[in-house]
């Protein structure tokens, strides 16, 4: 019998390509409930960041990393267009908009250059939050 461990994960999206189209990708995956927040403040360059809360299991990680990977691939070249996620992340209140200060994690791991099966490492090494 094989233990299915449950994760939770924080992704950061932006400043420049929307998170819509990652969204509505990470909706269509079995076994995963999300939770978005949006930074509520703007970059110097523009932009905004979202916080993607995700919590997921074992055998949703496939999927997931199939998804970021779609995404990395729509990110707009200009400026620092990033998808990070964060390691032993938190964020310290349910507000819909939370400030940096809100948001808390021990490491970022930038996925914009990462292939799939490195992002799927990723997502499976230990415990992510």
């Amino acid at each position: 019998m094989t233990v299915d461990h449950q994760k939770r994960l924080i992704l950061q999206t932006g400043p420049f390509t929307p998170p819509d189209a990652l969204l509505l990708d990470l909706e269509t995956i079995d076994g995963i409930k999300l939770n978005v927040q949006r930074l509520g403040a703007s970059f110097r360059g523009g932009g905004v960041a979202t916080f993607i809360t995700v919590i997921t299991n074992n055998s949703s990680i496939a999927p997931l990393a199939e998804a970021t990977y779609q995404h990395i691939k729509r990110l707009k070249s200009k400026g620092g267009d990033d998808l990070i996620i964060l390691i032993g992340g938190e964020i310290n209140t349910n507000a819909e908009e939370v400030r940096f200060r809100d948001v808390r994690c021990r490491r970022q791991i930038s996925l914009k250059q990462k292939s799939q099966d490195e992002i799927r490492g990723i997502l499976l090494e230990g415990d992510v939050g």
